[in-house]
Order: C-alpha cells, then structure tokens, then sequence
C-alpha cells in the first residue's frame, strides 16, 4: 500500500499539529461509536429491565473486557510493526503482517467461544456475582462470547488500517455498526423480549457486520496497491516480530481486565445497588477517558511511522501537541462530572427505585473528575513508548497502576467501605504518573528502537 494512497495518511511530513488531529479525529470518534455500544446496551437494560439486569451486564462486561482487550494487546504488535514499515517505505512487507495476524486472531477467536461458553458460570462466581444477577449475567455472557471470533478479526484489522494512517474507514464502519446496535437492541429487547440476551445478540450481530465490511475494503484497496498476493499467508518471522509486541501488550491488557475482575469482586460485595452505581459512573468516566486513550493510540501509530522514519525531534513535537490538547479537553469535560453528577448517572437507571444507584454514582464521579485530567497526560505519554517498541517501560507502567488500585481496594474496602473503590482508582493514576514522566524526559524511550534495529541488521 503505497504511502501516498488514498485513504491513507504520511504522519512523518507536514505540521505535527495537523497530521495528530487528522488522524487522532477519526480515531475518538470510532471509539465513541464503540464505547456507545456498551452505552447503549446500558441505557436500554437499565431503562427497560431494571439495575438487577444492569448489574447484571455490569458484571459479564468485567470478564468481556479481558477477552476485549486480549484482542486488542495481539492487535498491537501489528499495528506497530507495520506503521514502522509504512514510515519507512517498506510497502511489500505490510500485506504479509496482515494475513499473518489475521489468521493467528481468528484461531485465538474460535478457541476463546469454546472455553467460555464451557466456563461461563464458573468465571462469573469466581467474581462473586450475587445469585439475584446470575442467570442474567449467565445469559448475556454465553451470547456475546459467540463472537469472539469477530471481535479478534476486528482488531486485527482496525490495526492494519491505523497503521497505515486511515482512521477514517474504521469510523464509517462502527457508525453503521452503532445504528444498527442501537435498532438490534430495541427490536431484541422491546419487541422480541428476550432481555439481557437480546443486548448481547445486537452486539455480536452489529460487529459481525463491521467486520466483514471492513476485510472487504481491505482487500479491494490491497488490489489496488497491487498487493493481491502475499508470499506467504502466515510468515513465521514477521509473526514473532509482532508478537514481540504484542504479547507483552495482550498480556498486560489482559492482567488488566482480570485486576477489574478483581475489583469487579470486591464492588459485587456490596451488592446490586453499589455494583449498578458503579456501572453508571464507570460509563461516563469511560466517555471522558475516550479523548486521551485514543490520541494517545493516535499518538502511538504516529510514533511508529516516525520511528521509521528516523526523525525522534518530530516526535517530541507532537507529544506537547498531545499533552495541551487532551489535558484541556479532559478539564472541560470534567466540569460536566463535577457539575451535573447526579443527571449524569441518572441516565442509566429507572425513575423509580434508583436513588440509592444515583447516590453511589454520583459520588464516584465527584471523587475521581479532577484526577482524570492526570490520568489524561499519563496516557499519552506512556503511548509514545509503545509507538516505538518499548513495551517494558509500557506494559510495566499499565501494571503498576493496576496493582496500586487493586491493592488499595482489597485494603482499604473494609476500612473505608463503598470509597475505597474510586479513590483506588485515584491512587493507581497518580502514582504511576510519575516515573512515567520521568522515563519520557530521559529519552531512553527512543534508544530502544535503535538498539532493535542493530539487532535485527546482526
């Protein structure tokens, strides 16, 4: 796929300014539209069939968030290795990666439908989800996981397509996607009455669609570059030098989500009423979260091609860029969470019987809105080492911020109670903040590059 191809974006040329947020757009908005899946089924579970269902889906959405982001840390290595190869003009090498981690993400799929529609109800009491919940979580659980093979296969793709500068393409596809979760949601739940199944069915089928429409354009645009072919469909080198990558990143994403379960644990303690709180507030932090999470992953692939390239001033550049724009969106967003609370978390729940939810939630939002705007430049930084293959200093950062929050909440949850679980969330942002910080300014984060390249040419 030629560099200057339609559809595609050269991040190594031009204003750093202009190149983040053309790129960077695109790729908050698809991760709105994703993050508004799960919204979505939120609102309508929560609205329709009550916060027992709500917690319900709050806690099978703890166990599909580790299959998610398994998915997404063996996407990673893709995305990575091929923005470098596309920085530096190596075009034949990006069709190979790509059938390679396709056909790897579509074996991961199928083996992680098999173990949890066998597993299901034994991972859900290991997170101690109340009986009053099971059935439903049971329920929403089994349907969802059939997809897994779409969603390894999404992934897989996306990255192809961010890799190469397009983040406009996967936007297209997860707006249509979207609508027709959102109509897949009402006709499975209101009309056909099939509850939380029904949500996780409208799901499965929406990104089955994104999927496919999305090999489709692929493969067109690949026929185009002249790039109908690979010399093989699964290289074994180019494969390891992904994995290289991403499996630090599945393994840390995945530790992750298995560190929420644990949290997900001690919030299911407290029984319905906490965990559907819990669930309303942890949606709205997650749409504020969406602006630095995905720059910082825009900021990652633009790293990659520069990386590439060879130009590390340009990089820095584009990093105080980040950082001024993502921490003065966050601070304007937090306003909002500050501000309007109870509304806010009111949305998730039934006019009747959920003051004690609006509670729980509004309280949780109130504590952690100021410490978002830390949290929103720690994650760009901290994307910029994964950009250029510095997964120790990435993958141990993400975990340092999950072990303090998970350990705060284990400790402190039967002294401070209900508190313990926003403020371990604080504490896991601010501390891991700083030697990240620390690690960027020394411009070690670049020396890991140049030591892998001379590794390679040996």
């Amino acid at each position: 796929m030629e560099r200057k191809q339609a559809g595609t974006l050269d991040m190594t040329e031009g204003s750093p300014a202009r190149v983040l947020l053309l790129f960077a757009v695109p790729v908050i908005l698809s991760n709105l539209f994703q993050q508004l899946y799960n919204l979505v089924d939120s609102l309508i579970v929560g609205n329709y069939l009550g916060p027992n269902a709500l917690a319900a889906v709050g806690s099978a959405g703890t166990i599909t968030a580790v299959v998610i982001q398994l998915a997404s840390g063996l996407s990673l290595g893709a995305s990575v290795v091929i923005s470098q190869y596309f920085g530096a003009g190596k075009r034949e090498k990006i069709r190979v990666c790509m059938t390679t981690i396709c056909l790897f993400s579509a074996a991961a799929g199928a083996a992680v439908t098999l173990l949890t529609q066998v597993f299901a109800e034994d991972i859900l009491r290991l997170v101690l989800t109340p009986e009053e919940v099971m059935a439903d979580s049971i329920a929403y659980l089994t349907v969802y996981f059939w997809g897994s093979v779409v969603i390894f296969l999404y992934n897989a793709l996306n990255a192809v397509y961010i890799a190469v500068g397009d983040s406009r393409t996967p936007l297209y596809f997860l707006i249509l996607a979207f609508f027709l979760n959102v109509a897949g949601d009402l006709f499975f739940i209101v009309n056909c009455s099939m509850g939380v199944r029904g949500g996780a069915l409208a799901s499965t089928l929406s990104q089955a669609v994104c999927t496919v429409l999305s090999w489709m354009v692929l493969e067109w645009r690949m026929r185009k570059a002249d790039m109908a072919h690979a010399e093989r469909l699964f290289d074994r080198a180019e494969f390891w030098k992904m994995m290289k990558i991403a499996l630090p990143a599945a393994l840390q994403q995945s530790v992750v989500s298995v560190g929420n379960v644990c949290v997900q644990a001690v919030t299911n303690s407290f029984g319905a009423v906490v965990m559907a709180g819990c669930t309303a507030a942890n949606k709205a932090i997650s749409l504020v979260s969406l602006i630095p999470i995905n720059w910082g992953s825009a900021l990652a692939n633009y790293t990659g091609q520069n990386v590439g390239a060879k130009k590390p001033d340009r990089i820095r550049a584009g990093v105080r860029v980040s950082v001024w724009v993502t921490g003065l969106l966050t601070a304007f967003l937090v306003l909002f969470l500050e501000l309007m609370p109870e509304q806010i978390v009111g949305w998730f729940v039934e006019e009747d019987g959920g003051a004690a939810v609006v509670a729980v939630g509004a309280e949780y939002l109130r504590a952690t809105g100021p410490f978002l705007i830390i949290f929103a430049v720690y994650m760009v930084v901290k994307d910029v080492f994964k950009g250029t293959g510095d997964m120790k200093w990435y993958v141990g950062m993400t975990l340092s911020s999950l072990g303090i929050r998970v350990a705060f909440t284990f400790l402190f949850a039967p002294i401070l109670g209900v508190p313990a679980l926003w403020w371990g969330v604080c504490a896991g942002w601010i501390i891991s903040a700083v030697p990240t910080l620390l690690h960027y300014t020394s411009g070690k984060w670049y020396d890991v590059h140049e030591s892998n390249e001379q590794c390679e040419r040996r």
